[in-house]
């Protein structure tokens, strides 16, 4: 075999090296990392809906209650902020008209006003157990655990024990969602 004919054969296996070869720096330029859990939840999120129930202690026995909202005002909003420095603040304001119902008392209605300011964390569960979102405010933290996430709807439910000075200890549980 001569240099032509051996030079005929190499430049088809040379130009598909090349091709691949290009084809891989394309494709390596193109990756970005999947955003983290965290990147995902940053920004504003808006009320939509809320409902809690637990018990309250009496000489009686525990009275179970459910609250649901019935208006929810503007500037209900959760603000899951990632900071310049990488730490991750956030502000949530709270002013809901709510329907209390309590077996021995009947129904009325309460208002629910908070804010809440301090950090969070997010901790992705890798489809093993389900993602949670954890607050810390005033020196307390509370975890959430993330039981919807799409990229515009956002639901939570946390369970937690309250000690109220009038009511005594009481475990509630808060279903919250959010709209972007």
């Amino acid at each position: 075999m001569g240099f032509a004919e051996c030079r005929a054969l190499t430049y088809p296996i040379m130009t598909k090296n090349v091709f691949f070869a290009l084809a891989s720096v394309a494709a390596l330029a193109s990756c970005r990392p999947e955003p983290t859990l965290d990147e995902r939840l940053a920004g504003t999120w808006n009320l939509s809906d809320l409902n809690m129930s637990g018990t309250i202690p009496s000489p009686l026995g525990a009275i179970p209650f459910t609250i649901t909202d019935s208006l929810i005002r503007a500037n209900n909003t959760l603000d899951l902020s990632i900071n310049e420095d990488a730490t991750q603040s956030i502000l949530w304001n709270m002013d809901v008209r709510a329907v209390l119902n309590a077996t021995a008392v009947g129904s009325f209605g309460v208002d629910l006003q908070d804010t809440i300011s301090g950090t969070w964390y997010a901790v992705d569960g890798g489809g093993v157990t389900p993602d949670s979102l954890y607050i810390t405010a005033d020196g307390e933290k509370t975890g959430y655990e993330i039981l919807s996430f799409l990229e515009t709807s956002l639901r939570l439910r946390s369970v937690q024990t309250i000690n109220d000075p009038d009511l005594g200890s009481q475990t509630v549980t808060q279903e919250v969602t959010f709209i972007k």
